[in-house]
C-alpha cells in the first residue's frame, strides 16, 4: 500500500483529500506546517508527498519546504497544489523538484490522476536506476578457472546471511563485481547499493559524506550510511580511511546506530556492510593505520580476488563478454579478438588487470582491427627492467614501476587521468604512488 503524506494548513482539504485517497486504497498521513511534516519526513518513508503553498503559521511556506525536502528525500514525488498560483509559481516549482503543480479547487479525478502518474514516474526512474546500476558490464563476474569456482561457491555461501565482508584484490580484479553479486543475493538486494571510495573522499568532509549533516530542521542532509539504509554499503579501499573516521564506523557497527555531523538524534540502520582492500590490513594494523578492533569487526568472511595473470585461462571468456558488450554498445561489427590479444599480450602481466583488458577490449572495437596501439605495455619499457633479476625484489619492483609508470605517462602525453583509467587505478592513488617514486607529474587534461 502507498503511503502519501499531506501537507496543508486547512484542516478541510487535508480531510477531503485523505478521504478521496483512503477510498483508492491510498495509506495518508497529514501536516499542517512545515515541522510537523519534516518530524513526519524524519521517521518516515513516503512514496508521494502533497503540498500546498501557502501554509499559514509555518516557519517554510510550500516552496521552502519542497527544496527543503528534497534535500533530504530527493527521491520522493511531491505534487504542488495552490489556489493562488500562477504561471512563474509552478514553473518555479517544477524547476525545483516538483512532480506536477495542481490549481485548487481541484476535483478528485484530477488529483487522483497526478497522484497515480507522479508515483508510477518515480517507480519508472527507480526501476531505471537500478538497471543502470545493474548493466555496467552487465556486473557479470566472468571465469570458470578454479579460483573463480571457488568465489563463487564462497558468494553462494555469505550472499543470504549478514556478515559483514572483506574483500581483498589488486586495483581492477572486480572487488566490486563480488560486492554487488553479494548483494543481488542477499535479502537486501531490492535496497539500495551503496558505494563509498574511501581512498577519493577529501579528509576535511569524508564524515559529512558518510553520516550526512544537519543544521537545524531547516538544513538535514542524509549520509551514505542513512541512504544505505535496507541495502548494501559497500566501503572501497576501507583501508584508506582516517583513524578518527575508523573510530566512528566501528560505533556504527557495534550500535547499527550513528548521528548526523551538527545533531543529535540517533539515525539506526539496517545495511549490509562490505569492505575491499588493495593493500593488507594486518601490515596496516601494524603500522598504526588502521585500528584492530575494526579489522576483526569487517573481517568476518574473508574473499581474495586473484589478478588476472593467475587465472589466465579466463581470459577467452572475458574477452568474449567485453567484445560482445561493446560492438552492442557502440553499434558496431563484433571482431574474434581472442588471437589479437593473445599474441601482443601472450607472456604479460596484466598490472591493471580486468579493467586493463577491459579499455584494451573496448578500443579494438571501436577503433577496429587496424588499430596499432594496443600492443603489450612490456614493449615500450626501459632496457632498465631487464637488469632487475639480480637485485632484491623491494628494489626491482620500485624500478619496476617508476619505468612502467613512466612509460605509460608518455603514452598518454602526460595527462594523468587517462593513464590512471587505462591502468586501472584510482587518478588519487596514481598521484600518491608518483609521488612515492619521486616521479613529477605534469597533467594535461585531454
Amino acid at each position: 500500500m502507498k503511503r502519501i503524506l499531506i501537507v496543508d494548513d486547512e484542516k478541510d482539504i487535508r480531510d477531503n483529500i485523505k478521504a478521496i485517497l483512503t477510498d483508492e486504497f491510498y495509506l495518508s498521513e497529514t501536516a499542517e506546517n512545515s515541522d510537523q511534516a519534516l518530524d513526519l519526513i524524519e521517521q518516515n518513508q513516503f512514496d508521494l508527498i502533497i503540498l500546498d503553498v501557502w501554509l499559514n503559521n509555518s516557519k517554510f511556506d510550500g516552496m521552502q519546504l519542497l527544496n527543503a525536502i528534497k534535500r533530504k528525500r530527493s527521491e520522493t514525488p511531491i505534487i504542488i497544489i495552490s489556489g493562488h498560483g500562477n504561471i512563474e509559481m509552478a514553473v518555479q516549482a517544477i524547476k525545483d523538484g516538483a512532480h506536477e503543480f495542481i490549481e485548487k479547487p481541484f476535483n478528485s479525478e484530477r488529483l487522483l490522476l497526478s497522484v497515480s502518474r507522479s508515483i508510477e514516474m518515480a517507480e519508472i526512474k527507480y526501476e531505471n536506476q537500478k538497471l543502470k546500476e545493474k548493466d555496467i558490464y552487465n556486473y557479470k563476474f566472468i571465469g570458470n578457472s578454479p579460483q573463480i569456482q571457488k568465489i563463487r561457491q564462497l558468494i553462494d555461501k555469505v550472499a543470504p546471511t549478514s556478515s559483514r565482508v572483506l574483500i581483498y584484490g589488486e586495483s581492477g580484479t572486480g572487488k566490486d563485481l563480488v560486492a554487488r553479486e553479494i548483494h543481488k543475493q542477499s535479502k537486501y538486494s531490492d535496497g539500495p547499493f551503496i558505494v563509498i571510495n574511501a581512498a577519493i573522499l577529501e579528509p576535511e568532509g569524508i564524515e559529512s559524506d558518510l553520516f550526512g549533516f544537519e543544521n537545524g530542521k531547516d538544513e538535514i542532509t542524509a549520509g551514505l550510511f542513512e541512504k544505505s539504509h535496507n541495502g548494501t554499503l559497500f566501503i572501497d579501499e576501507v583501508g584508506e580511511m582516517p583513524l578518527q573516521t575508523q573510530a566512528k564506523i566501528l560505533r556504527v557497527l557495534t550500535d547499527q546506530s550513528f548521528t548526523r555531523v551538527g545533531g543529535d538524534k540517533a539515525i539506526t540502520i539496517d545495511s549490509r556492510i562490505i569492505c575491499s582492500s588493495t593493500r593488507d590490513l594486518n601490515y596496516l594494523i601494524e603500522e598504526g593505520s588502521f585500528r584492530k578492533d575494526l579489522f576483526h569487526r569487517l573481517n568476518v568472511v574473508n574473499i581474495k580476488i586473484p589478478n588476472l595473470s593467475e587465472r589466465i585461462e579466463d581470459l577467452d571468456l572475458i574477452i568474449d563478454h567485453f567484445s560482445t558488450y561493446y560492438s552492442k554498445l557502440n553499434s558496431v561489427k563484433n571482431i574474434n579478438l581472442k588471437p589479437l590479444v593473445k599474441s601482443r599480450y601472450l607472456n604479460y602481466d596484466w598490472p591493471g588487470n580486468i579493467r586493463e583488458l577491459r579499455n584494451i577490449v573496448e578500443r579494438c572495437i571501436i577503433l577496429g582491427e587496424k588499430f596499432d596501439e594496443s600492443q603489450s605495455n612490456a614493449e615500450n619499457l626501459p632496457d632498465e627492467t631487464k637488469n632487475v633479476i639480480s637485485m632484491p625484489l623491494k628494489n626491482a619492483r620500485r624500478i619496476f614501476e617508476r619505468n612502467y609508470l613512466q612509460s605509460q605517462i608518455q603514452r598518454f602525453n602526460g595527462n594523468i587521468s587517462k593513464t590512471a583509467s587505462f591502468i586501472g587505478m584510482e587518478r588519487s592513488a596514481l598521484h600518491r604512488k608518483l609521488k612515492q617514486l619521486g616521479l613529477n607529474e605534469e597533467e594535461e587534461e585531454k
